[in-house]
This record gives structure tokens, C-alpha cells and sequence, in this order.
């Protein structure tokens, strides 16, 4: 790594990403473990090795959540700081514990079983289609207690959803996107208004209701309106990232035959036929390494971004204040440095303990900060995807995509397999 003290070589712009903007990432890596990027909105610096993400997230610099993760996300416990977000993480926390998770898990197994029984053999399935729809599901019936339009919250978050994308890609943003946005903002603002109403006063256990109950009194200050931007920030952070992760995995597998048999063998043998459940995810273990793998290669967070707020020192150059700063989970997944083959799908490089850096792989974010949903979000993947495997084989349709940045790393075109009855 580089000990002059400057700023970190200029690689290309903002203007350059172009169609394959994680391609150029990579390419941009190859200089230096901290590159700039310039562009008209300011600055960006690309920081591309384990240690480094570790100083930035475990260490004494000013850093706060960019500009553009406040727009979108408002007060909600992903874009707060400092002493509010530790009240709004202390807040939400009874809502993660592992007897809850193990609560959900139950409601995630049948919603599983559900979502099995809605697919035909010979089917042509739109990956991110079915399982935008079955993690909103999951979300609205276990965080939210039921009490929502799954179907209307979806449509809203996905016009939401292109609209950060024009924000990440450069230039100027349509003004038709910009209406789009506004529409489905106003549109989600209200059914999450009549959310809360509807759990309001009630004596429910569920993520919502907590929230209701601690109330605008406490240091958390959730007031209707903080409460309204959690809920949003929330449909992005859960809902979006994990029907990813679920969309990357079947697609790698249904690429991969000898990987699906081998999880189709241990789906059989765990389930027996049954639905899954909360009992069954201990025995799991290599379906947790298949969706290890997919988060590897496709992490749906695909970078987190920082914003100095004081000119910083980070391997021998400054990062002036106010510069954002992007510590991509994509680019050091796939560093040879740590992974061997490291394009290839291989899940049993999970099996064993490794001695690469702390953060060679951190899909769920990294430091104090690091997601509070991990264990939901890991739940309801393996729940997903044994009930899924178990029951069916797929057929790869879509041959190959780029992906795109949005507030997720997202597939350019849909990813489609034909699903095939297994007897």
C-alpha cells in the first residue's frame, strides 16, 4: 500500500461508469487500494482493501452517512448518527433477538410453503419479481403485523427504487423519473400512515408496535414521522437487499448443477418433504455457504459509503472533508488477493476457517453500525431457499446481465429460469 501522503490517484469520472459501472470499479481498483473519482456533484474515493474498511468503520475519524442516504432515507436508523442512532438501534433491537427471529421463522416457513404451492412445473419464473414479492410478504406479516398492502408497498418502492438508480449512474435525472418518485413517495407516505394507525393503541409484539410504544417521549424521539421514515428506510434495507440475495442465489444455481444437487441433497434430508421451519436451520449448513457464495459474488449492499467530516489521513493520503467515500463489498469480493477463483461459484470455501482479513467479505455492512437484520435476513434466505430447492429444479433462461447501481447492486434486464418438479 502507498505511504505518500497526497491524494490518492485520479482515475476516471463519475461520467465513465458507463453501462458496467462495477466493471470499471474493478478496473479503477487495480491502481491503488484508494482512488479518486471525480464528477461534477464532487468527489468520490473508492476504497478497496479489508484493512482499510476496518480503520474507516472502527476508527477515530469524523465519518457520517453521504447526503444521498439522508434524502432517501430521512430519519430512519440507517441514516442517523451519533447519539440518535444509538437510541433508535436500542429501540429496534428487542425486535432482532434470536427468541423473536425464531418467532418470525415459523410465519417466514409458511409464507415459504405458500409461495411454493403458487408455482407450476414448467413455469417461467421472474426472479426478482417473485421474491420482491415474497420478502414483502415476510416483511408486512412479521415486522409490521399484517397491517399493510404488500402488493401496493412494493410497486411504490420499486419507482422509488429507479429513481435512486438515476441518482448513482450520473447526468441529469429525468424529470419524469423526479415525478415518478414524488408520486410514489406521496403513495407510500400513505399507507404507511394507515400502518400506523392501524397498530396504534393495539397490544401487538411486532416491530411497528414497539416502535408506537416507546414513543415521542423517549431519547429514540419516534414520533409518527420518524416512525413513517424507518418504516421506508426499512422496505430498502430488508425488503430490497434480501429478494436480491434470493434473486443472485437461485440464478447462480440454476447455472451450477453440481452445487444444486448437493443442496438438493441436503434439502431432502433436513426437510423430508416437510415445509421448513424454525427447526430445521441448524442443520442447514451448506445452504447457508450456496447464500454465503451468492453474497459474495452479488452482495446487494454493494458499497458503503462515508462522508469525512474533517479532512482524514487513509494509507498514506487525505481524503478531504465532505469527500464521499465508498468502501465496495463488490470489488474486494472479488479480489484475487483473498478469494481464490474468485469469479468462480463455489460455495465449500465457507466450510472451513480461512486466514483472509476481517473484511475480505462483509455483505451485512461492517463495524458498530453493521446490519441490525443480519440474522432475520439469513433466516429468511435459508427458510427460502430449502423450501424452494426441495421442491423444484432450475433452468437458467437468462443467459447473462450487468448490474446497475442503485441503492442496490440490480440485475440490468430480469433474470428468468424455468422451474421443473422434482418427484
Amino acid at each position: 500500500m502507498s505511504t505518500d501522503r497526497q491524494l490518492p490517484p485520479t482515475v476516471g469520472t463519475t461520467e465513465e461508469y458507463g453501462a458496467s459501472p462495477f466493471e470499471q470499479w474493478a478496473e479503477w481498483a487495480r491502481v491503488d487500494d484508494v482512488v479518486r473519482i471525480t464528477g461534477e456533484e464532487g468527489d468520490r474515493y473508492l476504497v478497496t482493501h479489508p484493512e482499510l474498511v476496518e480503520e474507516v468503520v472502527f476508527g477515530d475519524g469524523p465519518f457520517a452517512k453521504t447526503e444521498g442516504i439522508q434524502q432517501q432515507f430521512g430519519r430512519g436508523l440507517v441514516a442517523e448518527h451519533g447519539e440518535q442512532w444509538r437510541a433508535q438501534r436500542g429501540a429496534m433491537q428487542p425486535a432482532f433477538i434470536p427468541d423473536r427471529i425464531e418467532s418470525y421463522a415459523e410465519t417466514i416457513g409458511e409464507i415459504v410453503a405458500d409461495t411454493v404451492d403458487t408455482i407450476d412445473d414448467g413455469a417461467v419464473l421472474d426472479l426478482r419479481e417473485l421474491f420482491a414479492e415474497f420478502t414483502m410478504e415476510v416483511m408486512v406479516e412479521t415486522l409490521f403485523g399484517g397491517s399493510g398492502d404488500d402488493e401496493a408497498i412494493r410497486t411504490a418502492v420499486d419507482r422509488l427504487n429507479e429513481w435512486f438508480l438515476q441518482q448513482n449512474t450520473g447526468g441529469e435525472t429525468p424529470e419524469s423519473v423526479v415525478s415518478e418518485r414524488d408520486r410514489a413517495m406521496k403513495q407510500l407516505v400513505g399507507m404507511i400512515d394507515e400502518m400506523i394507525a392501524a397498530r396504534r393503541g393495539g397490544d401487538g409484539d411486532d416491530l411497528l408496535s414497539m416502535l408506537l410504544s416507546v414513543g415521542p417521549d423517549s431519547d429514540a424521539n419516534y414520533t409518527d414521522g420518524r416512525i413513517r421514515e424507518e418504516v421506508i428506510a426499512m422496505l430498502f434495507a430488508a425488503h430490497e437487499t434480501t429478494a436480491l440475495t434470493l434473486t443472485y442465489t437461485l440464478y447462480l444455481l440454476s447455472g451450477a448443477p453440481e452445487v444444486a444437487d448437493r443442496l438438493h441433497e441436503e434439502t431432502q434430508s433436513v426437510l423430508d418433504g416437510r415445509p421448513p421451519g424454525p427447526e430445521h436451520l441448524d442443520e442447514l449448513s451448506y445452504t447457508e455457504r450456496v447464500i454465503d457464495e451468492a453474497l459474495r459474488l452479488y452482495p446487494p449492499l454493494h458499497a458503503l459509503a462515508r462522508r469525512p467530516m474533517a479532512d482524514v489521513e487513509l494509507d498514506g493520503y487525505t481524503i478531504p472533508e465532505d469527500g464521499v467515500m465508498y468502501l465496495s463489498q463488490y470489488v474486494i469480493h472479488r479480489d484475487e488477493r483473498w478469494w481464490d477463483e474468485p469469479t468462480a461459484f463455489r460455495p465449500e470455501r465457507f466450510a472451513a476457517v480461512d486466514d483472509r482479513p476481517r473484511f475480505a467479505f462483509f455483505p451485512f455492512g461492517a463495524g458498530p453500525r453493521r446490519c441490525l437484520g443480519e440474522d432475520f435476513a439469513r433466516t429468511e434466505a435459508k427458510l427460502a431457499v430449502a423450501g424452494l430447492t426441495q421442491q423444484f429444479s432450475f433452468e437458467q433462461l437468462t443467459e447473462t446481465f450487468q448490474l446497475r447501481i442503485g441503492g442496490t447492486a440490480l440485475p440490468d434486464r430480469p433474470l428468468e429460469l424455468r422451474a421443473h418438479g422434482r418427484e
